[in-house]
């Protein structure tokens, strides 16, 4: 009987795992900080974030600009709405929809989260030279690039 502890699981070696791996770290860390300072979830930190650089916008275009699908972000923006940190009001062309907006106490606590984002971000550079950034972010777009050709590729691929 061979001792098998020492063997690692055949995803370990794979830089889509590391990168995942790498990904889930910071997004968990992100998570933990936005509770513990400011009360609110790193979905809906994004969705804030959405909500300013795009509104009034009405849900369907907020669902079109992210990865979440539109259950789970009704969801979010209804606890937002609750929480006092966006508004609903009635859509100008479209009797249908809603357009959504950051109230007063959304702007602020925007801008409190993106001061924390940005410091996370400091955080992260120092570790690094600048060279290394920029080698990361070139690299990181490359990845994406060919996992987005993936993408398209599985898409066009008809199943048996």
């Amino acid at each position: 009987m061979s001792d098998d502890t020492s063997r690692q699981p055949a995803f370990r070696p794979l830089l889509s795992y590391e990168v995942n791996n790498t990904s889930d770290v910071l997004r968990r860390s992100a998570a933990l900080r936005f509770r513990r300072e400011h009360g609110v979830s790193l979905t809906e930190w994004r969705t804030l974030a959405r909500i300013e650089a795009m509104q009034p916008v009405a849900l369907r275009e907020l669902v079109a600009s992210s990865s979440i699908d539109k259950a789970q972000l009704s969801r979010v923006v209804t606890a937002l709405t609750e929480c006092g940190y966006v508004v609903r009001s009635a859509h100008s062309t479209d009797a249908r929809s809603a357009q959504l907006k950051l109230t007063p106490s959304g702007r602020k606590l925007i801008r409190a989260l993106a001061a924390t984002a940005q410091d996370r971000d400091r955080i992260f550079r120092e570790c690094l030279t600048q060279q290394e950034i920029d080698q990361l972010v070139s690299t990181l777009a490359k990845l994406k690039t060919r996992a987005q050709a993936l993408v398209d590729e599985e898409g066009t691929q008809a199943k048996p």
